[in-house]
């Protein structure tokens, strides 16, 4: 087993067609399938199915190419490394957030993460998410915080789901409202909100609570901030119910004059991590791994 091998047998998998893989690695066909065949025998195992119509990986197949694609990457990676040392370069790992309480976050991943990469220095760029986003895209940044809603139309990112949240009333105590552990918006409607302008966090399909938010009746009733901690503040003054993603603030930020509510008509959000399909950056990988062990 040799990289060329692995490599022919990733990109056979991923195009799922050895015609256009030979196009690729500027190889023929038949190269192609003498490398998958050398890969099975020394394996023991069918890495595809093959007819003359399609090609599919098998289970075998499947399990084998995560492996594949980690070990190439991690191949690839040794070089850019060794010249990091030789030279003495501080390598840096540029994190884009929407938020500040994003970042804050990281903290605990961080930490583990500088200790297992002394040499990374990671950077951290706040922007609107339609900003962070092409800002990705054009290899400013290596990964972004956020929700899958970010990249709805991005076919070149991918995005790794670190845990499923959703949208939370932080309700002043000087509100009075019965206390319980979830309301409907139609509890609130008679309120003040405060909330984030819709730069600072992308808008979700059928989202009845952003279309309630934005009723016109309603909007005069609706106050919106650039940032988290504006609206945090407002709320904890009591100016109104802060309406808040569940990702985007830290529970321990808050005092008890303040509750949290589940919101029943919140749509679930997935958040995770954002990256390029294509990105061959091994460092990108790793800070998943430490953050998925804080989870």
């Amino acid at each position: 087993m040799n990289s060329q091998e692995l490599k022919c047998f990733v990109v056979a998998a991923d195009r799922l067609n050895f015609t256009r893989a030979a196009k690729e690695l500027y190889v023929t066909p038949p190269t192609i399938t003498h490398h998958i065949q050398h890969l099975e025998e020394e394996l023991g195992v069918k890495l595809f199915i093959r007819d003359s119509k399609s090609v599919q990986l098998t289970t075998a197949g499947e399990i084998f190419y995560h492996d594949a694609h980690d070990i190439l990457l991690r191949m690839e990676a040794i070089p850019n490394r060794l010249r990091a040392v030789k030279s003495n370069e501080q390598t840096i790992l540029k994190i884009g957030c929407t938020m500040s309480q994003e970042a804050k976050c990281l903290t605990k991943a961080l930490r583990l993460f500088h200790r297992e990469n002394s040499r990374v220095s990671p950077r951290i760029y706040l922007d609107d998410y339609f900003q962070l986003v092409n800002r990705l895209v054009e290899n400013q940044l290596d990964l972004i915080m956020g929700t899958k809603a970010m990249i709805q139309d991005r076919t070149e990112c991918q995005f790794q789901k670190l845990f499923t949240c959703s949208m939370k009333a932080l309700i002043p105590k000087e509100i009075a409202i019965i206390d319980q552990k979830s309301l409907s918006i139609n509890d609130l409607q008679n309120n003040t909100f405060i909330t984030l302008r819709q730069k600072s966090i992308p808008k979700l399909k059928e989202d009845d609570l952003e279309r309630f938010l934005s009723t016109k009746t309603r909007e005069r009733n609706v106050i919106r901030q650039d940032d988290v901690e504006a609206v945090l503040t407002l709320t904890l003054s009591g100016y109104g119910i802060g309406i808040l993603p569940e990702y985007s603030f830290c529970k321990e930020d808050l005092d008890e004059t303040v509750q949290v509510v589940d919101i029943q008509e919140s749509l679930e959000i997935d958040y995770g991590i954002i990256y390029l399909k294509k990105d061959k950056n091994l460092l990108v990988r790793e800070f998943i791994k430490c953050l998925n062990s804080f989870l």
